[in-house]
Parts: C-alpha cells; sequence; structure tokens
C-alpha cells in the first residue's frame, strides 16, 4: 500500500539518507521509504529546518502520523492519436526547452521530427561562449541566446516555474533522469546549474536521435512557404528547402529576424509586456546570513537564494528575477555594438558572489503604437549601454550608494562580469520610470530583507531578455489561425518564462500534433 507522509520536519543537519533512515528505523522496518517533496523552512532564523513529505510503501500507517497521512495517487502521463497521416516528418525549429520537449516527445511516440537549430550543439557551444567570456569575437548565431540548450543553457537552470501545470513534475523528472540528478524531482526549489544541464541536453539530444528524430546544426531558419494558409516547406540558410506541413516554432525571444519573416507573411503578432533591468551583486555570506541568520553557511543548506517585489508608486513593479546563488554575472548579448547580461551559476552555487535580475515591468503602453517599438526599446538600451561604457564590451556599472544614497557598512563585492566595467549614471542609461521604480523597489527590499541595500551591493547591466515584447498569435489549437501547421512555442513565442514553462509548452504542443495525426510507419 502507497501513501504519503507529509509535513515532517527534521534538523538541517539530517541528509535525505538520514531521514529516510530514520523514518525506517522508527515507523517502517519492513516499509519502503522514499523522499517525495522536500523544502526549507526559514520563517524562524533561529529554528531552520528541513520539512520532507516521504512516499511509503508500507502495510499499515502508525498511529503517530495518521493525521499527516494522505493517499498516494501515481501520476501517468498519456497522449491520444490522430487518423490523419503525416506527409512529411514534423519540422522543430529551436533546440531550446521548448523545442528539445517537443522533439522529445514526437520522437517518443513515432513521429521522428526534424529539428533544425541556428547555432552549435552544446559542446561546441560552450567553447564559443567560454571564448566570448574571455574577450574573443561574438558568434552572432552562437552565443548565450543562441544554440542547442538556449539561453537556460547559460544560467543557474532553476526549475521553478509560476505555472500550476501538472506536465511541470513530468519535465523536472526527465531533467532529473537526464542529468542523474534524481533529488531534482522531489526538492521544492530544484535547480541542475548551468554545468549539469550542458550534459543533460546532450543527453535529451542522443535519446530523440535513438527514437527517431534527427538534427541539423547551423540552420537558421529563413523562409516559410505558404499555400491557402498552410505551411508547405521551410527554407535553411536561404538555400536547402525541407518540405514541412507541421512546423514548430520555438525559436527563443531573441531571433528578431523570425519575428520580422513572420511580420512579411503577414502572421499575426502582438505586443505584450516585459520587463528591463540591472544585475544586482551581493557577496554570498551577505544574502546566506539574512537569510539563514546563524545556520549561513551550513554545507547541507548550500546559497541562499531570494524572491522580492514591489509596486512601486509610478504604477510599475520592480521584482527580482531568475536568482542566482553563489553565480557570476556573463555578457549574453547575440548582436555586435551591443551590452546585455545575464546571470549563470554552476551546480555547486559556490561562488563568492549571488546575483539575480533586478527588473521594471514595461507595459505596451510605454514603449509608443508600432508592433516592433518594444523591441526597438530594447535594442537602444542595449547600444546605449554599449556606448555609455566605453564602447569596448565593457559593461555598465554602479554600486548602490551612487544609485540611492545609502551608505554601506561593509565593502562592496567584486563584479564578476568577465569583460570589464565601466561606472555609468544610470540616469543615462534607463528611462526614468526604470531608475524611479528601482530606487523604490530597494527601498523596500531592504526592509522585507535587512542588508539586503545597507550591507553593500553593485549593479550591472543591461538586462533586457528576461521575456519577449511580442506573441505570435494561436489559437485554442495551439496553431496560427493564418498559418495552419505553423505551431508558435514556449519563450519566443510568448507563451512561457523559464525552462520548465518553456518545456511544458513544448509537450503541449507535441501532444496537440499527435491528437491529429498518425505516427509515421
Amino acid at each position: 500500500m502507497n501513501f504519503l507522509i507529509k509535513d515532517l520536519k527534521f534538523p538541517v543537519s539530517y541528509t535525505d539518507s538520514e531521514a529516510i533512515s530514520f523514518m525506517k528505523n522508527t515507523y517502517f522496518p519492513r516499509g519502503k521509504v522514499t523522499v517525495y517533496k522536500k523544502s526549507v523552512d526559514a520563517r524562524k532564523k533561529e529554528d531552520i529546518s528541513f520539512v520532507y513529505t516521504f512516499l511509503v510503501d508500507a502495510q499499515k500507517i502508525p498511529p503517530k502520523l495518521k493525521k499527516k497521512t494522505a493517499p498516494y495517487r501515481e501520476k501517468t502521463l498519456s497522449f491520444s492519436y490522430g487518423n490523419k497521416q503525416l506527409p512529411h516528418r514534423p519540422v522543430v525549429v529551436g533546440a531550446g526547452p521548448g523545442g528539445l520537449f517537443c522533439a522529445y516527445f514526437l520522437a517518443k511516440n513515432g513521429y521522428a521530427p526534424i529539428v533544425l537549430e541556428r547555432g552549435e550543439p552544446i559542446e561546441e557551444r560552450v567553447k564559443t561562449v567560454d571564448g566570448f567570456f574571455l574577450g574573443k569575437p561574438l558568434n552572432k548565431e552562437s552565443n548565450v541566446q543562441f544554440g542547442e540548450g538556449g539561453a537556460g543553457a547559460f544560467s543557474d537552470g532553476k526549475l521553478t516555474t509560476r505555472i500550476n501545470d501538472p506536465l511541470s513534475a513530468e519535465v523536472v523528472r526527465l531533467l532529473a533522469e537526464h542529468s542523474g540528478l534524481p533529488h531534482l524531482a522531489y526538492q521544492a526549489k530544484p535547480h541542475i546549474g548551468t554545468d549539469k544541464l550542458r550534459t543533460c541536453v546532450k543527453n535529451l539530444r542522443e535519446e530523440i536521435i535513438r527514437y527517431g528524430g534527427t538534427f541539423s546544426f547551423h540552420s537558421r531558419l529563413s523562409d516559410i512557404a505558404l499555400t491557402n494558409g498552410n505551411i508547405t516547406s521551410v527554407t535553411v540558410n536561404d538555400t536547402q528547402i525541407i518540405p514541412a506541413s507541421v512546423v514548430v516554432l520555438a525559436t527563443g525571444h531573441s531571433a528578431k529576424d523570425v519575428y520580422n519573416l513572420l511580420y512579411k507573411k503577414e502572421i499575426p503578432l502582438s505586443k505584450k509586456p516585459f520587463s528591463v533591468g540591472v544585475r544586482v551583486e551581493h557577496f554570498r555570506s551577505v544574502i546566506d546570513t539574512i537569510q539563514y541568520g546563524s545556520f549561513a553557511g551550513h554545507p547541507n543548506l548550500g546559497a541562499a537564494d531570494y524572491q522580492v517585489f514591489h509596486h512601486a508608486s509610478n504604477g510599475h513593479t520592480a521584482y527580482s528575477f531568475c536568482m542566482c546563488p553563489g553565480g557570476v554575472v556573463v555578457p549574453s548579448q547575440s548582436e555586435e555594438e551591443s551590452i546585455l547580461v545575464n546571470g549563470m551559476s554552476y551546480f555547486a552555487r559556490d561562488g563568492k558572489n549571488s546575483n539575480s535580475a533586478l527588473c521594471v515591468s514595461v507595459s505596451p503602453e510605454d514603449f509608443g503604437d508600432g508592433l516592433f517599438d518594444g523591441l526597438h526599446l530594447i535594442e537602444t538600451l542595449e547600444k546605449t549601454a554599449y556606448q555609455l561604457a566605453g564602447a569596448n564590451q565593457h559593461a555598465p556599472f554602479t554600486t548602490s550608494f551612487d544609485f540611492t544614497g545609502v551608505k554601506p557598512t561593509g565593502a562592496y563585492p567584486e563584479p564578476t562580469y568577465s569583460l570589464g566595467v565601466t561606472e555609468v549614471n544610470f540616469e543615462k542609461l534607463f528611462p526614468a520610470f526604470v531608475t524611479e521604480a528601482l530606487r523604490e523597489g530597494l527601498q523596500t527590499f531592504e526592509q522585507k530583507m535587512p542588508g539586503f541595500l545597507s550591507q553593500g551591493c553593485i549593479f550591472t547591466g543591461v538586462e533586457t531578455r528576461t521575456s519577449s515584447p511580442l506573441r505570435i498569435n494561436r489559437n485554442e489549437a495551439l496553431q496560427s489561425d493564418k498559418a495552419i501547421g505553423l505551431y508558435p512555442c514556449g519563450e519566443g513565442a510568448g507563451y512561457a518564462g523559464g525552462i520548465v514553462s518553456a518545456a511544458v509548452d513544448g509537450m503541449k504542443i507535441a501532444g496537440k500534433i499527435m491528437e491529429q495525426f498518425q505516427p509515421l510507419g
């Protein structure tokens, strides 16, 4: 008999294996006990603990645990198959999380997808990106934004999501399986780290190939052909034509050429909100102490994270995003003469600093009436950052004192941005509503997390690719109304905001394709 034992607290000195041994020795000597969910309760800094839910296979429940017991129902994932015949193999454009997970489920169920990726396979891409971090020229087709694994391959690899979808657990389970990190599947705030995520991406690709899928790298989508409103082919690198009746468009939020192509083809797009801001860095020890008090530095807790937000008086929201404990700020541009930053952590999260995006919401009313005005604002910010910092790949930088006037009680951390920084007045960098909301938000964050501002922190800009300013419109069948067979997918299409949500969107699209068509014979 399987059941869950919920909300059992253990001291932070316990490892997972020790917690399991305690449950077995105390309550279930003949049963099987595994961890189903684990979180940290840090509400009381003097009494931080782990909170476990255990999955137990045993004949009876001890009376002492009956109030914490709940039935366990195993969740199974199933797809239905349609009757239509596919005239061509489905084409998945983009090998980020949305494209990879769509291709994985299509391949596993017999649809043999063709995956097109403009950048390099992850092994080559890592070398190219590491070279750029050290000052080598930018590769505009394979960088932090483009290439196998998507932008998330150079991030903290955070596997939390705000969407409430049962498919999220399946995404995390598969990432855990393909990375060799089983604990990811039960942690409340799992993170895979950029180093482990790269292995996972490679393993997913190899499994897709084993199931019958194929990959074509250095393959940029350059055209889409339509006949009577139906997809008939795609063109790669301006020369190679691939017949296709089903195309999953999972190209990410940095592929401006794809948005322009769709606009020329009169495939509907619409404006949507997005955010812009900076990367804030603290000493990791500062954030650990704020969050964990005297437990800071405990090896079982690791580096602390945080999440803050503030609705500013000017109507905008300032908030943290993609927090990277023990990580670094990395150059993430995909275009020449521009500066773009992001955060990246390794699995160990053992860097000296912790960083996070601090962003301010931007609505369509803030950037003009034109469809592409949001893209133009992003482009302007990135080019302005490049010019203000010296037009030499340095990033614009300022301190908490210079930005807010709050004198720090400690030393500033050293910037981790590898290509150098130049001190810049952020009033010259951002629209006024952004700096106003950030300053006001920082004061509130100090109240919520004493030391966040007063301990001293630094800011590096600009962070502009938190999400796309455009949505590629789609209907309930997840297709474009004006291009039947075209499935906009993931972050670049405007339907996701992170690794897990993009992967879930790819899975949903795979399901919709399967509902219509038979597997290929």
